[in-house]
Formats: C-alpha cells, structure tokens, sequence
C-alpha cells in the first residue's frame, strides 16, 4: 500500500508543469544598449535604458536614449522569452545641419 501511495504522489508530481522562467531583464537592459551602441556608433556610457514591460504579444519592450547633440529615441524589441532582440527602431534627426561633419553624416537621413 505504501508502494502505491509513493507512486501516485511521484505521478502527480511529475504532471504539474514546471514554471517557466521569468525573463531577464538586466540582460535585456545590457543587451539593448550594447546593440544601440554598436548600430548608432556611440559610447555605451551614454546610453539611458530602461525595461517597459511585456506587452500584450508577448514581446518585451525595452525603450532608451543617447545623451548626444542631437538627442536620439531607441526601442529594443525582444521576443517572448526575453533572449533576443526581433526588432529594432530609433528616431531619425530631421534635416541636415550645416556643420555636419563626414563622419556624423549616418545621423541625418536629409543630408
């Protein structure tokens, strides 16, 4: 009998899912600045990120922006597990400044 009782608790036990896990969202934050860096060409010490929350498509949406002249908007998209970005967007200065130098041309779409 306490054979049995054993294996029906063992039983039930191993049919309840296990929780999934959570997503990180440290490694989020690190992950999206670490991409806006590389794509907007600026120091990530600059870089303000912060985690929004999963939306209702199962995404995680984590916004930031760059402390630059001019100031830029970012969004990092992550897919439902929170491991890998599945869309980028960041703003785009308008015009183009006559200052501009060659190498700052990428940021003005205008010029």
């Amino acid at each position: 009998m306490r054979m049995i009782v054993l294996a029906v608790a063992f039983a039930t036990l191993a049919a309840v899912p296990a929780p999934a896990l959570a997503a990180n969202q440290d490694h989020m934050i690190t992950a999206c600045r670490a991409y806006a860096s590389k794509h907007l060409r600026i120091n990530a010490d600059i870089i303000n990120v912060k985690y929004e929350g999963q939306r209702t498509d199962g995404t995680h949406a984590v916004n930031g922006s760059a402390e630059t002249s001019p100031p830029m908007t970012f969004q990092c998209s992550f897919n439902k597990a929170g491991t890998r970005i599945v869309r980028w967007v960041h703003d785009s200065p308008k015009g183009c400044p006559a200052d501009v130098s060659e190498a700052n041309r990428y940021l003005y779409p205008d010029c």
